[in-house]
């Protein structure tokens, strides 16, 4: 009944083979033949054979139950890559609103993962107030599902708390399909996966809301990324297969991708010169020349000088190691490190290491040198800021000022890993700035961006330039590191690979949370001075005390305090590890005074920190300056409005609400809380005070049980142990905290063993 054919990017369900038959596609795929009873559809770059049925008629299924036959095609294609498309296999397109295309998107690229209400909120309507942001989102998945129909009940699964789409056959994501076809070895798979990529994801839709963009912009960079990397292996491809016209096409596709990309201009001039046009080398050379002088004001790599003068004496090219096919695997093995042309400076250091080299003034108008020199000082500031960086300091950096230096030759002089290169043009009343990554271990370029803003107040422009390329850079960074770490042998690991490792661990189980500070500890004996190590390990210890995994007096848990300490010594200038210390020093011990100052500390060496900024919140509220300590949670709010942790921050916020005696607002931050994550004990234990102190006894009783069942150990003694250190300059607070809890129907118990 059905014929699907081997290597496709995904294979429908049993359901679906009964009635679909799938056959590949290519250039000059011969025609299915003449069935007048059945419809032909092609989906994302396979022919479809749906056979027509009624709408409702039942078809035995092999175990012998009923299938609809409705339920057997697969019912709509969602296109993001390119401008939004959402359709029928029939072709007939689906109008959404913008909001709704915006909302399918995000969900659909989330792989299946339920996100909470308050994230979805934020991302679309982050300009309005929280109620009002709600109520646009249920409007929004209101016309999602009137327009998509009865099909959307089967993908789009909602409750109370989050919004997800579920994997299923009647929608296919061109995205997804995309993904899975990059990881392919064959020329068709990536020739297939090359056409799925129409143009950058939603192409033309525009949202105005900052969450969205900064996500779309991270979105589109990494779809980029891949797809540059799969038209190199392509190329590759081809010409191992001698299809020089191929190869040559896709890697023009790739320098009309990404200009600034000198390795993909370099496999070009391989390319023609290899096929016998050396004349069309050549020229794709002085094309290079003046795209990085026009765009960067800089001179070509040395190694795109040798490759060019090879080209011109006729001699045999070799193919540099990223041309070659079994130099990308699937699995992305990493590149053999390419050996710098200048002698070799200090070593790399054990955490990522980066330069920012002196940008070109392309204004044409040499006293605006002051305004560039600033630019990107600032930027070599605020990277700076970031605790696992190692930055160069900028007079080392302007060392290359006003000279053309091969950005690896710069890195083996300077012992650092990656160069940020870039350039400042002014048209009119804009200025415009382009930037350019690059792994100097390997001579790969990673990212590149174009900024542009009004050139009204220089000192306001260059404050707002200066944030946005900080805001992707790091990430940009961090992302690459973690991809390596992944890939490395264990027996290679350094300290900071350690590191993040633990760092998706310690919430999610006191097993997992232990194995952590396994990873912590072998980090620290690799590195004992690591800080930001240290104080992670500390915010393990008080994370166990937070969720009710030890006793809150627990003589384990002064090893965290004991951690705390010897972070913030070694650390006096590391912001991660000062917050961490901080929070750990407050709820550990109780030294909140001193906690606070390490917050404090944290927060003067890094502004732009959300996480210093919600720590803040929960000490600030721990002294009673409750005004504070919100405008503190909104701060935190601002600077990372994506954060998948809303329930930390919403618990914190509704603690400081609290103890200033607002208990409707502490309820309502409570259910926030609990809206991101159902079994925060923590939120649930302020959910049951709340409810106790307002008088609410059903709705107590109903999240006692859950409170209980997810923390059995709680009760009266308990909530003392664990809050009273915490509210000792509010005592008042405390004895609403322990009175809210025993109305709501919370035992009492003899208090915890020290």
């Amino acid at each position: 009944m059905c014929e699907v054919a081997q290597n496709l990017p995904w294979v429908p369900g049993k359901k679906c083979q009964r009635r679909v038959k799938i056959v590949r596609s290519s250039i000059a795929a011969p025609p299915l033949g003449p069935r007048p009873q059945n419809r032909q559809f092609r989906i994302f770059g396979f022919n479809v054979v749906n056979a027509r049925q009624p709408a409702r008629q039942k078809i035995p299924a092999d175990n012998g139950s009923s299938v609809s036959a409705t339920d057997c095609g697969l019912r709509l294609e969602l296109g993001l890559l390119g401008a939004f498309e959402l359709k029928r296999v029939d072709g007939q397109l689906l109008r959404l609103p913008k909001k709704a295309q915006a909302l399918l998107a995000y969900l659909a690229l989330q792989k299946g993962r339920a996100i909470p209400r308050e994230q979805l909120a934020t991302l679309l309507w982050g300009n309005s107030a929280t109620e009002q942001a709600r109520q646009s989102l249920r409007q929004c998945l209101a016309a999602l599902r009137n327009v998509v129909g009865a099909e959307a009940s089967e993908w789009i699964v909602a409750d109370t708390a989050s919004v997800r789409l579920a994997p299923t056959e009647l929608l296919v994501i061109d995205v997804a399909a995309f993904e899975v076809a990059c990881q392919s070895k064959t020329v068709a798979d990536m020739q297939r996966a090359s056409a799925l990529h129409r143009d950058e994801l939603l192409t033309g839709l525009q949202i105005p809301i900052e969450p969205f963009n900064d996500w779309l912009s991270l979105e589109r960079q990494r779809l980029l990324s891949l797809r540059l990397e799969l038209l190199q292996r392509l190329a590759a491809a081809k010409a191992e297969a001698r299809d020089m016209e191929g190869a040559i096409g896709a890697a023009r596709h790739v320098t009309a991708l990404d200009p600034l990309r000198e390795e993909g201009h370099r496999l070009l001039m391989r390319l023609l010169a290899s096929s016998g046009n050396r004349s069309a080398a050549l020229k794709q050379h002085e094309r290079c020349v003046q795209i990085l002088r026009d765009e960067l004001g800089i001179a070509p790599e040395a190694e795109t000088a040798r490759l060019a003068e090879a080209i011109r004496a006729g001699r045999s090219l070799a193919p540099e190691p990223s041309e070659l096919p079994a130099s990308r695997p699937a699995d992305k093995q990493e590149a053999a490190p390419i050996p710098p042309t200048a002698p070799t400076g200090p070593p790399l250091p054990d955490k990522p290491s980066i330069v920012v080299l002196p940008f070109v003034n392309l204004t044409g108008d040499a006293s605006q040198d002051y305004f560039v020199d600033g630019l990107v000082e600032d930027i070599t500031v605020a990277l700076g800021r970031e605790s696992w960086l190692f930055v160069i300091a900028s007079p080392s950096a302007f060392a290359f000022k006003d000279r053309s230096a091969d950005p690896r030759d710069v890195a083996a002089k300077l012992g650092v890993r990656y160069v940020l290169r870039g350039s400042v043009r002014r048209d009119g009343n804009r200025v415009r700035i382009v930037v350019q990554l690059t792994d100097a271990a390997t001579g790969a370029h990673i990212w590149s961006h174009r900024f542009e803003d009004e050139a009204d107040n220089v000192f306001a422009m260059n404050d707002r330039l200066m944030t946005q390329a900080a805001a992707m850079i790091a990430p940009a960074l961090r992302s690459v590191e973690i991809e390596r770490a992944q890939r490395k042998p264990t027996s290679s690991l350094t300290a900071f690979d350690l590191y993040l490792q633990a760092l998706p661990l310690f919430r999610k189980s006191l097993a997992d949370n232990r194995q952590a500070l396994r990873l912590l500890d072998k980090a620290v004996s690799i590195d004992p001075s690591y800080s930001t190590a240290l104080g992670f390990a500390a915010r393990c210890y008080q994370f166990q005390k937070l969720m009710g995994w030890v006793s809150p007096k627990d003589p384990m848990l002064k090893e965290g305090v004991r951690l705390a300490h010897v972070a913030a010594d070694l650390g006096k200038n590391d912001s991660e590890a000062l917050w961490m210390a901080g929070l750990a020093m407050a709820q550990l011990a109780g030294e909140i005074d001193y906690g606070q100052a390490l917050v404090d500390r944290s927060l003067s060496l890094n502004p732009n920190s959300a996480n210093a900024w919600s720590s803040s919140c929960l000490t600030r509220s721990y002294v009673g300056d409750v005004d504070q300590a919100i405008e503190h949670f909104h701060r935190s709010r601002r600077l990372n409005p994506l954060d998948q942790t809303h329930h930390f921050h919403w618990n914190m916020v509704g603690h400081a609400y609290f103890i200033a005696g607002r208990y409707e607002e502490a309820h309502a931050a409570a259910d926030k809380t609990l809206r991101a994550n159902p079994l925060y004990p923590q939120g649930l234990r302020l959910k049951v005070a709340t409810c106790g102190l307002l008088g609410r006894v059903e709705e107590a009783r109903t999240y006692l049980q859950q409170l209980l069942a997810t923390h059995p150990d709680c009760n009266l003694a308990w909530i003392r142990d664990f809050w009273e250190p915490l509210m000792q300059r509010t005592p008042g607070a405390l004895a609403k905290y322990v009175e809210g809890c025993r109305l709501a129907g919370l035992p009492e118990a003899s208090r915890t063993p020290v």
